[in-house]
């Protein structure tokens, strides 16, 4: 990690690092077959839970990314693409804050 990085936007920085070689990986190699495995069945009853591949790509729309699948074969471009995330504000933990409850002296009220 640099001076001034936070945690989070390291991790996001080599989630998406990771994304570039799995996806110049030749095809024969297990993580690559992971990555591209399209599962079948059916889920719990719920929020469908976060799956890293969409949570990679949302980090990508945030950076205005387009077609990165194309842009993951030209290594130049993709480091300019990690440059961007490294100096990027918006790609901090976003956490829902909570409505504090105004708490009164008379509990009727």
């Amino acid at each position: 990690m640099r001076k001034g990085e936070t945690i989070v936007k390291w991790i996001k920085g080599q989630r998406i690092s990771w994304l570039g070689h799995l996806e110049r990986m030749e095809k024969d190699r297990m993580s690559k077959k992971i990555f591209t495995q399209e599962l079948e069945g059916t889920r719990r009853r719920g929020r469908p839970r976060k799956r890293w591949k969409e949570e990679v790509e949302r980090d990508l729309l945030v950076l205005d990314v387009r077609r990165w699948r194309e842009l993951v074969a030209d290594r130049k471009k993709w480091r300019n693409i990690l440059r961007q995330v490294k100096a990027h504000s918006e790609l901090q933990c976003q956490l829902k804050k909570k409505k504090k409850k105004k708490l009164s002296a008379w509990p009727f009220l």
